[in-house]
Formats: C-alpha cells, structure tokens, sequence
C-alpha cells in the first residue's frame, strides 16, 4: 500500500506544481482549482494507505515530510530540465518508489 500512496503522493504534488505560474515544464500552467483539487484528494488517500501500516500521527507526518520532499526536488529538477515534464515526472516517481521499496519491512 505504500507504493500506491507514494505514486499518489508524487502525482499530487506534480499537479500542485504544475498550477504555479513561474513552472517551466509545460507551456500554461494547469488550473489551480482542478490541480489543487486533486493534490488534497492525493494527499488524503496517500494518508489513508500510509495509516493501513502506521498510525494516523505517524502516516500524517510521513506525508508530510514526503510532500516537503518532493516538492523540494520538483523545484530543483524542473529548473535543470526545463519543457521535460515527463522526463521529472518518470525521475521523481522512479525515485520515490525506489526509496520505499528500500524501506519496505
């Protein structure tokens, strides 16, 4: 389950930054209802999955750092590979998921 609240997660916070004005990975940014929409959709299910296999305080704070993560990394990456929305979508998933296969139990 965490490999799907993870790509969620990922996906969510990839929707969130695509609805920034100042994103350089696709031509028009997204609309920020729509996109912002489906961040906290993908927060509350990736919070969800996470709370199958931790407790709810724990599953919100690892959302919460995962989201600070990968937001961290969208900013960076997306200024090095400006128009390769694709290309920072497959890094940032593959990355994100190899870390929790790594950590699985």
């Amino acid at each position: 389950m965490e490999l799907v609240s993870v790509s969620f997660l990922w996906l969510g916070c990839l929707f969130a930054y695509l609805a920034s004005d100042k994103q350089q990975l696709i031509s028009f940014p997204l609309p920020k209802l729509l996109s912002w929409s489906s961040c906290g959709i993908a927060v509350l299910f990736a919070l969800w999955g996470f709370s199958h296999s931790y407790s709810v305080l724990v599953a919100s704070l690892v959302v919460l750092i995962c989201m600070m993560t990968m937001w961290i990394l969208l900013v960076l990456v997306a200024s090095h590979y400006k128009g390769r929305s694709i290309w920072v979508s497959s890094l940032g998933f593959a990355l994100f998921v190899s870390i929790v296969l790594v950590g699985v139990k």
